[in-house]
C-alpha cells in the first residue's frame, strides 16, 4: 500500500513539472508569427534607400521612389562588389547621370551576396515600379532587428513621404514643369527636367548625408 502511495505522489510530481515546463516554453508558431509581422513591408533610411526582408538572414535593398524621381534617368549604377561589407549610414552605391552624381547611404549593415546585374547593364530599369525588379543589392544583414529600428516604416513612412513631396514642391517653387501629378504623386523622372541649380538645392536638402554633386 505504501509503495502505491509513493508511486501516486511521484506521478503527480512529474505531471506538475511537465505542466510548468509547457507553460514556460513560448509557443513556437506565435513567436514566428510575431517575428514575421515585425519584418513585413518596406523599411526606408532617411538617405532614401529601402530594405525589404526576405528572411532574417537575407534582405534586398534599393533606391526609393523619391530618389528615382528627383535624380532622373540613371545612366550608370556603381554597386559594391559581391562579398564586400556595407555599413548602415555608409556608402551603398553610386548613381550617375551626365555630370550629376549621387552616392547613396546604405540602409543596413551586412555582406553583399548578390548584385542586380540587370540594373548594372541597364540602369534605366531602376525606374521600374515596385521592388521585384528594382532591387540593387541582396545583403546578409548584421544586427537586423536592432538596425531596422533606425528605419522608417508603416504609417510613419507614409506621412514622411507626404511631407517630402510637399517640401520638394516648396523648394522648387513655381516651375515650368509639374512637380506633382494629379493625385499628389511625384512626377516620374522629374530630375530630367531639373537644372543643375535646382538639382543642387534638392541634393543639399534631401541627401545631406550622401555624397552628391
Amino acid at each position: 500500500m505504501s509503495v502505491l502511495i509513493i508511486l501516486i505522489f511521484v506521478a503527480i510530481a512529474i505531471g506538475i513539472s511537465v505542466y510548468r515546463n509547457r507553460k514556460a516554453v513560448p509557443d513556437t508558431e506565435s513567436v514566428k508569427a510575431k517575428l514575421s509581422n515585425a519584418l513585413r513591408g518596406l523599411f526606408v533610411h532617411p538617405g532614401h534607400a529601402w530594405v525589404e526582408v526576405f528572411e532574417p538572414s537575407l534582405v534586398a535593398v534599393g533606391a526609393d521612389d523619391f530618389t528615382k524621381s528627383v535624380f532622373g534617368s540613371v545612366e550608370q549604377l556603381t554597386p559594391p562588389q559581391v562579398g564586400s561589407m556595407i555599413q548602415q549610414g555608409g556608402k551603398a552605391w553610386g548613381l550617375k547621370r551626365g555630370k550629376r552624381q549621387l552616392v547613396q547611404t546604405a540602409p543596413i549593415s551586412g555582406r553583399v551576396v548578390e548584385v542586380n546585374q540587370s540594373l548594372v547593364n541597364n540602369p534605366r530599369l531602376l525606374t521600374e515600379p515596385g521592388t521585384e525588379k528594382s532591387w540593387i543589392l541582396k545583403v546578409q544583414p548584421v544586427s537586423l532587428p536592432r538596425q531596422l529600428k533606425n528605419l522608417i516604416t508603416g504609417g510613419t513612412l507614409n506621412r514622411w513621404n507626404q511631407a517630402l513631396k510637399e517640401q520638394l514642391a516648396a523648394i522648387l517653387g513655381p516651375a515650368e514643369f509639374p512637380v506633382l501629378q494629379d493625385g499628389g504623386e511625384l512626377t516620374p523622372n522629374l530630375g530630367n527636367n531639373l537644372t543643375e541649380e535646382q538639382w543642387n538645392k534638392v541634393a543639399q536638402e534631401f541627401f545631406k548625408s550622401s555624397n552628391s554633386r
